[in-house]
């Protein structure tokens, strides 16, 4: 058996049921649906291949997929929306420019509330039983290979991780969602009340190549075929080839003992007990009307971790680094918040936070809710938008050079007062600091370190300060650009060290 287990990080699922109108949707679609879960599987591998057509080995894996379909573990769930409106200036009648100025077009945003994974089970009864697990590994394979990509499903909003299963254990027949089969054992549609419609890839009809084109699509040369969903209404088809609607008996006591209808009275919320961890790795992007200039990289860094722990309202060690787990070991265990660059190196574009620790579901929502970053006058905030979770920090290729991408300031003060008069600690200076920082760190490959020529020799940072520093110390320090030249490829164990390396400073990346 092979199984696609889907882990929600938000804990929503945000999508609407093939082919219906949002506009007379009543609930989000339910179980997800097994073609939408193709999709997503072709679409990672192209996001991983631009420019490429499909390769022989994921057109195998999605018609092996596609030839049968799944059992469906669900967890409970709950429905609910949100309502905005957006104004239609200029569509109100004339004689009701009188009483005002534009109406009001109302959207809802329906999602289901699910309170942990959806996994697919398929049995890969098309395959000879001899044949099975070895054809079951090779499927698992091409799949590790492309699940990495996917970060959504359904909708944006749907932040998600998809996880292949070798041999995961299957629940009670009674707690599974299968499809419905008629006298002949041919999978049909039925109107009961334990039954639910479910979009599905039609085993005996089903083409790979049909979850992005038509079958009648006429390709022009040196022309792009048309999206999927334009080509289908231009061409006044309802459904893409190769799928069809068949209905999914759902698990013993449907709907009552798996659909929380109403919430539960309100309480007082105890504090935060911990729980698995479910991310190490966010991605933001910031969006701003100016570039946001690289020097107010700490500034971000502390807003954006003072509303994460707002809005938490427990302690919390993965946000704050404080009221540490005893049984913890180890430094810069809690979050990083690393404001970046990306393509102009002279503004920030992009947040990432990394955890070696992990965070919770509760900790992924609160970083998930940061509202806009104030910065400079104010006049221009930065919003964070989610681009990419991860359950593992991102890997990194080990590398000889590594070259300072923000300044590094030395934990201690390595002048005597003031550093134009040239009075320097010889014994402290930044590069022996810097090869102290990575010692504790763990790395013991020799290495060289020398200073980056940037046209000046230092550049004056604002640095975080504790709470309990109360205003002695000054909050801007000495920066200086660094490299170092390990002997053999190395693996920095932290991506920042020094002064303020959990908001942004001495941030460390491969040279190439």
């Amino acid at each position: 058996m092979l199984t696609l287990a889907l882990h929600f990080l938000w804990g929503r699922y945000y999508a609407h049921p093939w082919g219906v109108n949002p506009a007379r949707l009543r609930e989000a679609e339910w179980p997800p649906s097994p073609w939408r879960l193709l999709r997503t599987i072709a679409a990672a591998w192209f996001q991983g291949h631009p420019e490429q057509q499909a390769s022989p080995e994921l057109l195998e894996l999605l018609n092996a997929l596609g030839s049968e379909l799944p059992d469906i573990e669900l967890p409970k769930v709950a429905f609910s929306k949100t309502v905005h409106y957006q104004p239609n200036y200029g569509a109100t009648a004339a004689e009701d420019q009188k009483r005002a100025e534009y109406k009001r077009v109302r959207h809802e945003n329906h999602f289901a509330a699910v309170s942990g994974p959806v996994l697919f089970h398929y049995d890969l009864l098309a395959v000879p039983e001899a044949q099975r697990e070895k054809r079951r590994d090779h499927l698992c394979m091409i799949l590790q290979g492309i699940l990495s990509n996917v970060s959504y499903f359904g909708r944006a909003e749907s932040v998600c991780e998809l996880n292949v299963l070798c041999d995961a254990p299957v629940r009670d027949a009674k707690e599974i969602a299968s499809v419905v089969r008629d006298e002949q054992g041919c999978p049909c549609r039925r109107i009961a009340e334990d039954c639910r419609d479910v979009f599905c890839p039609t085993p005996d009809d089903f083409r790979a190549e049909d979850l992005w084109q038509r079958r009648n699509a006429q390709p022009t040369a040196n022309v792009a075929l048309p999206h999927l969903v334009q080509d289908l209404l231009d061409a006044s088809q309802p459904l893409p080839d190769g799928a069809r609607w068949f209905s999914y008996r759902m698990p013993e006591g449907w709907p009552k003992r798996w659909v929380v209808r109403h919430p539960a009275p309100s309480r007082p919320k105890p504090r935060s007990t911990g729980g698995p961890t479910v991310a190490s790795f966010l991605r933001f992007s910031l969006q701003c009307r100016i570039g946001i200039a690289r020097k107010f990289v700490v500034s971000l860094a502390e807003q954006f971790r003072a509303q994460a722990m707002k809005r938490h309202g427990d302690d919390s060690f993965a946000l704050s680094g404080h009221a540490r787990p005893p049984e913890l070991q180890g430094d810069h265990q809690h979050a990083f918040y690393l404001p970046r660059p990306t393509e102009n190196p002279g503004f920030l574009e992009e947040l990432w936070v990394w955890c070696a620790h992990g965070f919770t579901q509760q900790e992924v929502e609160a970083l998930m809710k940061v509202g806009a970053l104030r910065w400079a006058d104010g006049r221009y905030p930065a919003r964070p938008v989610l681009l990419e979770v991860q359950r593992s920090l991102p890997r990194v290729e080990p590398t000889k050079l590594w070259k300072s991408f923000t300044p590094f300031v030395p934990p201690r003060f390595w002048y005597r007062k003031k550093i134009v008069e040239r009075d320097l600690k010889e014994g402290d200076s930044p590069e022996l600091q810097l090869g102290r920082c990575l010692r504790d760190a763990g790395v013991q490959t020799p290495g060289t370190i020398r200073r980056i020529d940037t046209g000046r020799e230092w550049d004056v940072c604002k640095v975080h300060l504790p709470d309990h520093s109360n205003g002695r110390e000054p909050d801007q320090r000495i920066g200086v650009f660094l490299e170092v030249e390990f002997e053999k490829s190395e693996v920095l164990p932290f991506p920042a060290l020094g002064h303020s390396c959990h908001f942004g400073l001495g941030l460390f990346v491969p040279a190439e």
